[in-house]
């Protein structure tokens, strides 16, 4: 009867144990969700921030844009006239060039604006990429992700951006022109946004074009990483291109 008591007693510290390290492992658990929730918040957070930004940024440029344009007219109508006083002997060469060359300034600026409003919509694009990717399954080196929207493949070789030569270089010998570099590496708007871009570059031309394919096919057999958009993503404008390099990410705080 004793060893009967024994047993039983036994029997109920091993309950008891057992309960008592569920309940441990339960409670972790419950703390790693909670600091994985917390974390996947702070993330969604940072990106909504981060398309906000990009798109307060856009908005203050097209309204700069609007006066750049009238800078532009106004300067047009100065090289206008001053041509026809120069044909008129009334004003000297020099002059006549000084007013083509404020034109020239000026349409810089409208162009140095629109690049930086395609240079955001570019990290929209991204952001919103990222945050579709993070649903997905986790993928390794080499990984081929193909979607309506984008394509992603991984790399497996590393990339940076001093390699840029090489992909130019194959670019102009296969199709005869210059590699059609629309950002590379870190701009003003990458500043400004605190987005990283220092080790990327991204190049206007669309992935299913013949252009595209080519260039995509030379990545993957060279093992670079990159990031294709077929269209623009729902909340960004931007045109298809291919992002070359690793997906950029926001300057850590």
């Amino acid at each position: 009867m004793k060893e009967a008591l024994n047993n039983h007693l036994k029997l109920a510290v091993s309950l008891i144990l057992a309960f008592a390290l569920m309940t441990v492992v339960a409670v972790a658990q419950k703390k790693t969700n909670a600091k994985e929730k917390s974390l996947e918040e702070k993330l969604a957070a940072s990106r909504a921030e981060l398309i906000s930004a990009a798109n307060d940024y856009k908005a203050s440029l097209e309204k700069l844009i609007e006066l750049l344009e009238k800078d532009v007219t106004a300067a047009r109508e100065t090289v206008e006239r001053r041509k026809k006083l120069f044909e008129e002997s009334v004003i000297s060469k020099r002059e006549l060039e000084e007013s083509q060359r404020q034109l020239a300034e000026a349409e810089d600026k409208v162009f140095d604006a629109k690049k930086q409003i395609s240079e955001a919509d570019g990290v929209i694009a991204e952001v919103i990429a990222a945050e579709q990717m993070a649903k997905m399954k986790p993928a390794g080196a080499g990984a081929f992700i193909s979607t309506i929207a984008f394509i992603r493949f991984t790399g497996n070789a590393g990339w940076n951006i001093a390699e840029a030569g090489k992909v130019q270089g194959f670019f102009s010998s296969r199709f005869g022109r210059s590699l059609p570099v629309s950002a590379f590496g870190q701009s003003v708007t990458h500043d400004k946004l605190g987005y990283d871009h220092r080790n990327a570059m991204d190049v206007a031309v669309h992935p299913d074009s013949a252009e595209g394919q080519a260039l995509m096919a030379y990545l993957r057999s060279a093992g670079i990483p990159f990031l294709a958009f077929r269209q623009a993503l729902a909340g960004s404008s931007t045109g298809p291109h291919i992002h070359i390099g690793y997906p950029s990410k926001r300057f850590a705080r």
